[in-house]
């Protein structure tokens, strides 16, 4: 097999068990009702049971990138379906809410190691100018996941039982493995990469332009998640949409994210300057929030649902084919993909809340006003990343060290 169609083999092994462990990182908010009336728990450890991926995460992308500078591209992703699998036998078997969230949080250390795990595959299969389409197809993992599982979780719910879910996640999650395992390799020649030195990856860990990269990404979370959050309530105090509709239109962003991604990826590859896809794509999102609060329209709800799922999500296609260039050199991908991860998470996790506070002045607009400057803060440090890669991309390689 050569070594493009071998790449691109890989990239889809790695694309389907990202996707596997996003459905299984969606089984609790699609039977979240279910799972309160028959554990008998109440709205808080309602929360705590959907956020355990989220907490693991922030906890374990650094680590989960240092893991993978130490065990490599195999075993790495070993261990994370074999985490997914073992978290949802947990949850299956859970007889009450401690054990089912000690479930999800071994659930979130798989969605730590192929978060970081599945853009440095791609990276070290595919040349800078040939990620884009790749590394954008990859970005769709998680709103694929989401869409599949909330269509598929009703059904399965109505017929056998909420425990049935995390079983078939289980099943779903040991096919993976062994698929990866057969599939999955590093490409000839790189073995001798794929350990680093500790006082390397300590080195870069420090390295200001993946953080920058991180701190725009982190903003973008922040924005997205928290208008996300809210917009059903908006769509509910300020138009009088039922709540079901008001879910409806917001999972609209979800799902135009789905063949964004993969557009994105496709533009990535075609312009001559792909650092600069960056800015412009911050900007245009930016400039839509200025309507995320201030719509007064029943009937622009849903086209601009789908505009602002649509154009936001170039953002993450293009941050994580940019994350590696970050970095000197290949084998810190991984690193430079936990660190804007990590800022992500960190992000999205403070956006719900601020959002809130914000919010509860009663002013909507409010709302919008802190889009649009986090938005624009992450306009002007994508703008500086793009700025220095292009510089970067400019100038010829030096030949490694003997």
């Amino acid at each position: 097999m050569d070594h493009r169609r071998k790449a691109w083999t890989v990239m889809i092994v790695v694309f389907v068990a990202s996707i596997i462990v996003a459905i299984n990182r969606f089984k609790v908010s699609s039977v979240l009702p279910v799972l309160m009336e028959d554990l008998q728990i109440g709205m808080v450890a309602a929360g705590w049971l959907a956020s355990a991926f989220s907490v693991t995460s922030i906890i374990l992308t650094i680590p989960a990138a240092l893991a993978l500078s130490r065990l490599g591209l195999k075993t790495t992703g070993l261990i994370a379906m074999g985490c997914a699998a073992l978290g949802a036998i947990v949850g299956a078997l859970a007889p009450n809410a401690t054990t089912l969230l000690l479930g999800g949080f071994i659930e979130g250390i798989s969605f730590s190691l192929i978060s970081v795990l599945a853009p440095t595959v791609i990276s070290v299969w595919f040349e800078p100018q040939e990620r884009g389409l790749p590394m954008g197809i990859w970005a769709a993992w998680v709103p694929v996941g989401n869409v599949i599982m909330f269509n598929i979780a009703h059904p399965l719910l109505s017929a056998l039982g909420w425990r049935f879910v995390w079983w078939l996640g289980a099943c779903l999650a040991l096919v993976a493995g062994v698929l990866y395992g057969l599939v999955v390799t590093s490409p000839p020649g790189s073995a001798q990469r794929e350990q680093t030195r500790p006082r390397s990856i300590g080195r870069m860990l420090l390295n200001p332009l993946s953080w920058l990269l991180g701190l725009a990404f982190g903003a973008f979370g922040f924005s997205l998640i928290g208008y996300n959050t809210w917009v059903s309530s908006f769509l509910t105090e300020t138009m009088s949409i039922d709540s079901a509709s008001a879910s409806f239109f917001a999972s609209l962003m979800f799902l135009a994210a789905i063949p964004a991604s993969g557009i994105a990826g496709w533009v990535i590859t075609r312009i001559k300057n792909r650092h600069s896809l960056l800015p412009v794509a911050f900007l245009i999102t930016g400039l839509l929030f200025v309507w995320s609060f201030r719509l007064r329209d029943v009937r622009a709800v849903v086209p601009y649902m789908l505009v602002l799922g649509f154009a936001s999500n170039f953002i993450p296609a293009t941050t994580f084919t940019l994350a590696p260039e970050t970095m000197p050199s290949p084998e810190f991908a991984g690193l430079a993909v936990a660190i804007v991860m990590g800022s992500s998470t960190l992000g999205s996790l403070g956006g719900p809340p601020i959002l809130g506070a914000v919010l509860s002045t009663g002013s909507w607009v409010a709302g919008s006003v802190c889009f649009v400057v986090a938005m624009g803060l992450g306009t002007v440090i994508a703008w500086y990343v793009s700025a220095r890669l292009s510089r970067k991309s400019s100038v010829p390689s030096a030949p490694p060290a003997s």
